[in-house]
């Protein structure tokens, strides 16, 4: 049987209660952050392990490789993006569930790769995978990998403020597509994301081993974009992301550094490759 859905009076009865209690978010996302980082701690090996193995099947796939992305790409590596959703992201949802078998995987149709649901959170956890061509010290981040304010009520469910991302040379509106809170069975959810980036070299062409794991945690949209504000408060953190003058749905880039600045938690690594 289906639960009756909330209306706008409910919703916001639950949303002033939860700003009124922003300290709750703050300690969710430093727990979860930490619960997740030790179950990927568990599982380095396995991780790093099956993402090198990729070059030994190569004749099995070197003649239909990903296509080639950015503007002008080199060709002297292929595009390891999917190599790291697959291994990384079975992985650690693996290992997530080994240290919590009661997490669920509510249908959300949009959000990060990896969703899954506690007692008191919804969390989001993308993918991201960073080779020699890109930026380390950031992630690109989508609107449905960011949550937001929360502040609208519109066709009976929430939509966030669209807001103002300032950079160096341009800025933009972006507009979060994540809420700050999701409630089920008349109980807050918060939503949490998280980004776990793995950033890998290249020696020879398909030979491309994992460097280092990270993991990362945005804060939630009613810390990043009202109250504290970091948006505001802590300058580049958020900036313009690629494409931001032509990509029909504009995408963010979160600064690490920054973000450290924010609590060094949110920006911690989990495995790096011995030096040789």
């Amino acid at each position: 049987m289906m639960n009756k859905l909330i209306d706008e009076a409910g919703y916001r009865d639950k949303r002033d209660s939860l700003l009124n209690h922003t300290a709750l978010i703050l300690a969710l996302e430093e727990t979860y952050m930490q619960f997740i980082a030790t179950c990927l701690q568990n599982s380095t090996q396995a991780i790093t392990d099956d993402f090198n193995s990729a070059i030994e099947l190569m004749p099995f796939w070197i003649n239909y490789p990903p296509l080639q992305r950015g503007r002008a790409p080199t060709g002297q590596a292929i595009p390891w993006q999917e190599v790291g959703e697959t291994v990384i992201g079975a992985h650690a949802i693996r290992s997530i569930i080994q240290k919590m078998p009661s997490i669920r995987h509510p249908g959300l149709p949009s959000g990060a790769d990896i969703r899954f649901m506690t007692d008191d959170a919804l969390i989001h956890l993308d993918i991201k995978i960073t080779g020699p061509n890109d930026r380390a010290d950031e992630v690109v981040a989508s609107p449905n990998q960011i949550s937001g304010d929360g502040q609208y009520w519109e066709n009976g469910g929430i939509k966030n403020a669209p807001v103002i991302i300032n950079g160096q040379r341009a800025s933009m509106i972006f507009q979060p597509e994540l809420p700050p809170f999701y409630i089920k069975d008349d109980k807050i959810l918060v939503c949490l994301t998280y980004f776990l980036k793995g950033v890998y070299s290249v020696s020879q062409l398909g030979k491309q081993p994992l460097d280092y794991l990270e993991l990362i945690c945005v804060p939630n949209g009613l810390l990043a974009f009202m109250g504290i504000n970091y948006n505001q408060s802590v300058s580049g953190l958020f900036i313009p992301g690629k494409d931001e003058q032509t990509h029909a749905k504009k995408r963010v880039r979160v600064r690490m550094h920054p973000l450290a600045t924010v609590d060094a938690w949110r920006h911690t690594l989990i495995w790096k490759r011995p030096t040789e």
